[in-house]
């Protein structure tokens, strides 16, 4: 499976909990997903370079 796919799958799960790249990346670790730290990143948009709170507010 690829990164962007597991990403879209924990993606609702991520912002429910208003999860960090730092909790996200845990429990990809705990669950043994490979490159969880990539997937984190892509989950929270940090490695998009999105700006969230700023797109809340729109």
């Amino acid at each position: 499976m690829r990164d962007a796919e597991v990403a879209y799958a924990i993606h609702p799960i991520v912002r429910k909990y208003l999860l960090t790249v730092k909790d996200t990346t845990k429990a990809l670790i705990a669950c043994g997903v490979p490159r969880a730290s990539n997937v984190a990143q892509i989950t929270t948009g940090r490695l998009l370079n999105i700006d969230l709170p700023s797109l809340q507010n729109v």
